[in-house]
């Protein structure tokens, strides 16, 4: 009896099976500091943000703008696209993206006299110098009336991006632009590409660029991608920051074009990588393949060039050193929200019911860094 109470009694000992499959190298506690990098370098895609995330890491810890502890800083620097799109699948935003109208009126003046430019040559595509033009207009969803419109410059070699917003387009106002933005490039300009619209194929912007000894060129019309360059430059660079609300205020565009000249000048060249195409090439089953360069921003792509002078590139690099990315996001944040508060109150003390509604400014894009 007491021999079969001691066996009921004893305890089996219990084998654990440890679990089966590779336990996770990437845990949730890298998606804060992921989303800080990832905000800070202005929300760009898995392929872009790889490329320079140990450049702003550096520069995070540099102003002491981030904290990593143990191995995150060599997991965040080793991590891959896949699993960055992963981890950050929680702070995208999924809402569709929006489309303004167009206010390009085709000129039949002078056409005969510039020629078509229908895409850029090998070394017009890598030498500095050779840039395309376009007009953002802020009209909301009426083309009625005065409304501001932004210029819009890119370097198609360096990707290089300047921009100006004025009210009431003419044609004066344009060259100004145009003259303003081109002391602002750190290389001379060599050639100007433009759409037929009037504020473009006019006589003053002949004799600017003849003046200045720019060749000047222009799309075909109804081609779009003649302008490919500056078309996907449009959403990411105005668009996507300033939205497609209707702005008729000299006030409200005086303080976008001080944040064009200043934070988001800054972030959009030192800080936001793009990618360039590097080949393309057409299957046998008709599908295209392209291959892209490692993405860069445009102050790496000037640093990587030649003909750039030394004297630049040495005024750029002191410029680099004292940015600091989190607190130019800051800021822009803080300009931005007093743009879109004075927005909705022209909105409700305006006695005429307004065509456009206000868009605000979505919270993922620049978050609490």
């Amino acid at each position: 009896r007491k021999s079969a109470i001691r066996a009921l009694k004893r305890t089996i000992p219990r084998h654990i099976t440890p679990p089966k499959g590779k336990q996770p190298i990437y845990t949730d506690d890298l998606i804060t500091p992921l989303t800080l990098i990832w905000r800070t370098g202005g929300c760009p895609c898995s392929k872009r943000l790889v490329t320079q995330m140990k450049e702003l890491i550096t520069k995070l810890k540099k102003f002491d703008e981030i904290k990593l502890y143990g191995k995150q800083e060599e997991l965040l620097c080793k991590m891959k696209e896949s699993t960055i799109e992963r981890l950050l699948e929680s702070s995208k935003d999924i809402t569709s993206k929006e489309y303004g109208l167009s206010g390009t009126r085709k000129s039949p003046l002078l056409k005969s006299l510039i020629p078509v430019r229908v895409y850029f040559t090998k070394d017009e595509y890598k030498e500095p110098g050779h840039i395309e033009m376009d007009c953002v207009l802020h009209c909301g969803e009426s083309l009625v009336g005065v409304y501001a419109e932004t210029l819009n410059v890119l370097d198609v070699s360096t990707h290089w991006n300047e921009k100006t917003i004025f009210l009431h387009k003419t044609q004066a106002k344009i060259v100004g632009g145009l003259d303003k933005l081109k002391k602002q490039f750190p290389f001379p300009l060599l050639s100007v590409d433009f759409d037929n619209g009037t504020e473009f194929v006019n006589w003053k912007m002949k004799e600017y660029c003849d003046r200045n000894n720019l060749e000047y060129t222009r799309c075909r019309s109804y081609h779009k991608n003649d302008q490919a360059h500056i078309e996907g430059k449009n959403y990411h660079s105005i668009r996507k920051v300033v939205g497609y609300d209707r702005i008729e205020d000299s006030e409200i565009v005086a303080l976008i074009d001080d944040m064009y000249q200043n934070e988001h000048r800054l972030l959009t060249n030192f800080f936001y990588t793009t990618m360039k195409l590097k080949e393309k090439e057409k299957a046998a089953n008709g599908h295209t393949k392209k291959v892209y360069e490692a993405a860069q921003t445009p102050y790496e792509r000037v640093l990587a060039t030649p003909s750039v002078t030394e004297e630049a590139k040495q005024k750029l690099r002191s410029q680099y050193d004292t940015l600091n990315p989190a607190e130019l996001q800051r800021n822009l944040k803080k300009k931005l929200d007093i743009i879109y508060r004075k927005l909705r109150q022209k909105k409700i003390i305006s006695s005429v019911t307004p065509l456009y509604h206000a868009t605000p400014l979505p919270d993922f894009l620049f978050g609490n860094t």
